[in-house]
C-alpha cells in the first residue's frame, strides 16, 4: 500500500519474506504459516516481482531464481507446489502434503513458465523450450471450464512480455474461451468465493474487459457496497476449526491484500476520489 498509494518502499518489504535457499515464506501466502520456503509462496513474490518491474540482476531475483532452479523436477517437468513439511506449521485445511504434490500440471507451473521467460538468463534455454512445449499442449487440451485458480496461472503466463507470439496466439484464443465459461457472470455469485470479472480485469486496459462491458460497472458499484465499516474487504474463506489463533492472523493479512488490490481497481477504474 505504502508503495502503490504513498511512495513508499517495496523491495525492502518483499525480501522479509525470501528464505537463505532462495526461496520465500513465513506466510507470503496466508494461508500457509510455514516459516521455510515453498514454491506457492515464491511464486506469490515473483507476481509482485513482475509487477514492480524487478530487473534479473536483482538480489531477490537472482535467489529466487536460484530456488526455482533448484526444486524444479526434471522428470516431471513441474515443480511440488508445496513442500513435505508443510504441516510443521499451521496451513488452511486443502494445503495437504498427502495429495500428489507433482500431479497439478497447471497450478503453478504454467505461472513459473511465464517467470522463466521474465527472467530467461537465470535458466537453461533447453529447460524453458521443453517446458513450453508440456505447458502449451497440456493447456489446449484442457475443457473451456477451467479452475479460476488454474486460470488465473494461465493469464499469468499470457502478461509475459517476453512470451514468443507462437506461444501467445494460441494461448490468448483457449484463454478467451476459458474466461467466458470460468468468470462469474452474475452478481449472486460475486457474494462468494469465485471469479467476478473484477477478479481478472484490474483496469480499463485489460484485454478482456471488452467481454464484460455489461457487468464491469455493476461489479465497481458491488466493490464498493461490500466496503466494511472499518475500510477493508475481507475473505470469502476460512480454515473453520483449524488453528483458530494462527487463522485470525491469516485473515488479518488477507485483509490487506484484497483491500489493497481492491483499492488498486478501484483507482484504475476512477472510482476513488
Amino acid at each position: 500500500y505504502g508503495y502503490f498509494f504513498e511512495d513508499g518502499s517495496a523491495w525492502a518489504e518483499l525480501a522479509h519474506f525470501q528464505n537463505p535457499d532462495g526461496g520465500f515464506g513465513h506466510g507470503l501466502e496466508a494461508d500457509i504459516r510455514l516459516p521455510g520456503s515453498s514454491v506457492i509462496a515464491t511464486t506469490v513474490a515473483f507476481q509482485w516481482l513482475r509487477e514492480l518491474q524487478t530487473p534479473a540482476d536483482h538480489p531477490l531475483v537472482v535467489a529466487g531464481c536460484r530456488y526455482l532452479r533448484e526444486h524444479y523436477a526434471a522428470e516431471h517437468l513441474n515443480w511440488p507446489i508445496i513442500p513435505p513439511t508443510i504441516d510443521d506449521a499451521p496451513h488452511a485445511p486443502w494445503w495437504q502434503a498427502d495429495g500428489d504434490l507433482m500431479g497439478r500440471l497447471i497450478n503453478p507451473r504454467v505461472e513459473i513458465l511465464g517467470y522463466v521467460y521474465d527472467y530467461a538468463v537465470h535458466f537453461p534455454a533447453g529447460m524453458r523450450e521443453q517446458l513450453t512445449g508440456s505447458v502449451v499442449t497440456h493447456l489446449l487440451s484442457q475443457p473451456d471450464a477451467m479452475e479460476m485458480h488454474d486460470l488465473l496461472c494461465g493469464l499469468r503466463l499470457l502478461e509475459t512480455r517476453s512470451l514468443p507470439e507462437a506461444v501467445r496466439g494460441p494461448l490468448r484464443e483457449k484463454l478467451t474461451a476459458v474466461v467466458s465459461h470460468t468468470v462469474e457472470r452474475n452478481p449472486d455469485s460475486w457474494r462468494g468465493y469465485g471469479l467476478p470479472p473484477l477478479g481478472i480485469i484490474k483496469s480499463p486496459e485489460s484485454p478482456f474487459a471488452d467481454l464484460f462491458k455489461a457487468e464491469i460497472e455493476a461489479n465497481l458499484d458491488f466493490l464498493i457496497d461490500q466496503q466494511g465499516a472499518d475500510g477493508t474487504w475481507g475473505p470469502a474463506w476460512s480454515w473453520g476449526d483449524l488453528w483458530p489463533e494462527a487463522w485470525a492472523q491469516a485473515e488479518r493479512e488477507w485483509r490487506g491484500a484484497l483491500t489493497l488490490d481492491h483499492l488498486r481497481v478501484l483507482k484504475a477504474f476512477g472510482r476513488v476520489e
